[in-house]
């Protein structure tokens, strides 16, 4: 686990200084003066990304050392379901761009529900149901305005 507590809060930590550095300042304009920075929500969120990554480098570091440090960083399973959970993600996200939000959005959650092993078809329902109406609810009669 040492291991792999090191090798994520890396890849983390790079990826959010490459967001800090690199692509926010390229995709998200500056404001004009006397308005708040549309960049502050995504720096603010990177930079406590590349905080907690540091953090758990560090505490992977001063932890005794694994009885099990030549067993692999990553179990089987746990990259089985990292297939599982991106090919959801593929699927929803094809949905997306060829079908219709409402259909990428009831892929998405009831995809990762059963790439998690909910196997109750009333959660299966209910939830992406519930969360698609909560959505249209909030932006359509709350806020009065459209979502795309």
């Amino acid at each position: 686990m040492k291991r792999a507590n090191i090798a994520s809060g890396l890849v983390m930590g790079a990826f959010g200084l490459l967001m800090l550095l690199v692509v926010i300042p390229a995709q998200i304009d500056a404001a004009p003066d006397g308005f708040v920075s549309p960049r502050l929500v995504p720096n603010i969120t990177m930079i406590l990304v590349v905080g907690l990554s540091m953090l758990m480098v560090v505490n992977a570091l001063r932890s005794d050392p694994d009885p099990q440090s030549g067993a692999a960083s990553f179990q089987r399973s746990e990259l089985a379901a990292l297939v599982k959970i991106s090919a959801v993600f593929a699927v929803s996200l094809g949905s997306f761009l060829w079908v219709s939000p409402l259909l990428a959005g009831v892929v998405l959650v009831s995809g990762t529900l059963l790439a998690l092993g909910e196997r109750n078809i009333l959660t299966l329902v209910l939830m992406p149901s519930v969360l698609i109406f909560a959505v249209w609810f909030l932006f359509y009669r709350v806020l009065g305005t459209a979502i795309l």
